[in-house]
């Protein structure tokens, strides 16, 4: 993040803080059709634009340093792996036989010299080739060329690995990001950090009505008033939009000391927690010293698996006791997202089947839930209620 959006952004969240409230980003409370959550149809399309037409970040980049190994899907309507190959590229594929479409990956493999069918024994080079099929005189006139493993489009950028769900798509990173979130991730070097721990659980609730706790803000004070608001209380937020990307800069209690030293020395991650939600689904929350990843993979309308994943700057947790330090961050906020944010947003969702509300109301400092929901729906096509009145141009 180049110096001059740090001061930037952190002038505008210290100017919110005099006002005490956030630089509003829509102009009049919005409503947004609850069917959203719980019609078939729209979930049918969402499948197939947003996470068939975008990329999606696989995992941390320290998975596929060597070669052999490799990144599985944890999520089974996209299954892929991404693998070093013997020549250290990096390449994905459909994690799917091409005899009858067994998967090639279990998950406890250490590493990979070959991709081994369990069913029949087809075996496939790391590029993707079939080298050979047993018994090959069940199959005359089949030709190995010919059964290669659909490839998928792959690529490394900020640390992270990125995946295409569509082969043969074009993926250029970097500009779907913008330069800006570029810039940003490049700057907080994540390729440098550690992986501490990933944890995958299935929610039962719509993968949005889950993604949205983490854009708002209002909640904070009552959900997180013995956890979070430690660490947030009576600070603001400020926002910037990027195509359907949003950049979020969460003030912390220490931002009023920002005041006290010279702009010219400012670091924002002493003052705020940075959050970028990567559009479609996953989420990054950069700290000081941590990086939490959560990713959210639908299921169904009403069920989702989410994932969350936390990197750390290594000479920052030297030494066993730091360590026990560090595992007790992951669980402390693994357990405000499980059980406080999606705990709610369960029992959100069971209630939204009997009928009680048409819509939900979101108020100016939900107003990145319905941005967040307007991008879905733009893309998606599935008509909105009203248009959303924005009090910043996107």
């Amino acid at each position: 993040m180049k110096h001059e959006t740090q001061v930037e952004l952190l002038n505008t969240v210290l100017a919110a803080l005099e006002t005490g409230r956030d630089a509003p980003i829509i102009s009049e409370p919005v409503e947004v059709p609850v069917s959203r959550y719980l019609d078939q149809g729209v979930f049918d399309r969402e499948m197939d634009t947003l996470f068939r037409d975008y990329p999606l970040v696989a995992g941390h980049a320290s998975q596929v340093r060597e070669p052999g190994s490799y990144i599985l899907s944890p999520w089974d309507r996209f299954p892929y792996v991404v693998v070093r190959d013997k020549e250290g590229l990096l390449r994905a594929f459909l994690n799917v036989c091409r005899h009858r479409g067994a998967p090639i990956v279990s998950g406890k493999e250490e590493k990979l010299a070959a991709f081994i069918c369990p069913y029949h024994g087809w075996t496939y080079n790391l590029d993707g080739s079939l080298r050979a099929m047993t018994r090959p005189f069940n199959f005359p006139g089949m030709e190995c060329k010919d059964f290669g493993l659909h490839e998928l489009p792959v690529a490394e950028h900020f640390g992270m690995v990125w995946v295409h769900p569509t082969p043969g798509a074009k993926m250029d990173v970097p500009a779907y990001l913008g330069e800006a979130i570029s810039t940003d991730l490049e700057h907080f070097n994540i390729g440098g950090l550690a992986r501490h721990r990933k944890t995958q659980v299935v929610k039962d609730a719509n993968w949005k009505l889950l993604f949205k706790t983490y854009l708002d803000r209002y909640h904070v004070p009552t959900m997180h008033k013995n956890t979070l608001l430690e660490y947030y209380r009576d600070a603001v937020n400020a926002h910037t939009l990027h195509g359907p990307h949003i950049r979020t800069t969460a003030g912390l209690v220490s931002l009023p000391k920002a005041r006290e030293v010279d702009p010219s020395k400012w670091n924002i991650l002493n003052y705020a927690s940075m959050l970028y939600t990567l559009f479609p689904s996953t989420l990054f929350i950069v700290h000081t010293n941590l990086v939490s990843i959560n990713t959210f993979h639908p299921i169904a309308p009403d069920k989702t698996l989410w994932t969350h994943e936390m990197l750390y700057r290594p000479e920052e947790f030297e030494g066993e006791a730091n360590q026990e330090i560090l595992a007790k961050r992951f669980a402390n906020i693994d357990w405000v997202f499980g059980n406080e944010d999606f705990g709610i947003a369960e029992k959100c969702q069971r209630n939204l089947a009997y009928g009680g509300n048409k819509t939900h109301v979101l108020g100016l400092e939900e107003g990145l839930l319905a941005v967040f929901q307007q991008s879905i729906d733009r893309i998606t096509g599935v008509p909105a209620k009203k248009v959303i009145p924005l009090a910043v141009a996107q």
